[in-house]
């Protein structure tokens, strides 16, 4: 199944597929299986810091392997590309979807160097997807002690959005709508969702539209994004923070030095947070 057919069932069902970063083999077990138990399609994503770890070839190659052995639809996809060449890197080893993250440039800058990705990206295959990002998504994947303040200026603008679409070629949008990169422990994120459906009826059918920092949203949130078109939610910190929970408690009680044995609560505490994704994404 191509990529854009998987997104496009997800569309027409209302329903989202979860975007889950992996950086470790046990990682991208975890999230596989989890979509597996739930029969679920899923996107497998690499940021351009994960990709320099893992490797790009060697992420598609064992992806594909997941892929044959149970045979579900799982698209892959570089998150966060910030740059052309990074991309043709990802394009070459086998990536299916591709994010191009211009949001730090100006509006028109924005537009510019997304058109030259997308133009890139088709010109060797037409079936991979292509995102581009309008509005400022503040924050890292990781958490945050600080008050979360979205400003008016960083959210996406409906007339924009519409434009940006127009003048790009894209095949999804990621947008600002409250969202931020991250878990914020002293003010969770809280969606606008009166705009996202400006900005769903200002481009209407013409592109999937993505939610980033899915993390740190409230469920609630999420489903109701979902119910209003989203169909891909970005996951990395719930993950991370998971790993590394389940990792601490492998050290502490234990001076096995074994990998797989240390390993085995992390791999354990992410598939629960993917999991759990998956069933909100399925509102």
């Amino acid at each position: 199944m191509k990529p854009k057919d998987i997104l496009k069932q997800a569309q027409e069902g209302k329903y989202a597929l979860g975007s889950f970063n992996f950086s470790t083999a046990e990682v991208l077990r975890a999230i596989i299986e989890s979509a597996q138990a739930a029969k679920s399609p899923v996107i497998v994503s690499t940021s351009e810091g994960e990709a320099d770890f893992f490797g790009l070839r060697q992420a598609a190659a064992l992806v594909e392997s997941w892929r044959l052995q149970t045979g579900l639809p799982i698209i892959l996809n570089l998150d966060h590309g910030k740059s052309l060449d990074k991309i043709k890197q990802a394009v070459e080893a086998g990536y299916s979807a591709i994010h191009f993250d211009g949001s730090k440039y100006d509006y028109e800058e924005n537009i510019a160097k997304t058109k030259e990705a997308v133009d890139f990206v088709k010109s060797v295959n037409q079936d991979i997807i292509v995102e581009g990002e309008l509005g400022y998504l503040r924050g890292s994947s990781s958490l945050h002690e600080e008050i979360l303040e979205i400003k008016e200026e960083d959210l996406t603008k409906p007339d924009q959005a519409a434009d940006f679409v127009q003048r790009t070629g894209i095949d999804s949008l990621a947008m600002v709508i409250g969202n931020a990169h991250g878990v914020y422990t002293q003010s969770p994120e809280k969606l606008r969702l009166n705009r996202l459906g400006e900005i769903k009826a200002a481009v209407g059918g013409q592109v999937f539209l993505v939610l980033h920092g899915g993390s740190g949203v409230p469920p609630e949130d999420v489903r109701g994004a979902v119910e209003l078109g989203i169909v891909k939610v970005n996951v990395n910190t719930d993950m991370r923070l998971a790993w590394r929970q389940g990792l601490e408690k492998s050290l502490q009680e234990s001076q096995d030095a074994t990998p797989y044995k240390l390993l085995q609560r992390s791999y354990e505490a992410v598939r629960e947070v993917v999991k759990n994704k998956i069933s909100t994404f399925k509102t």
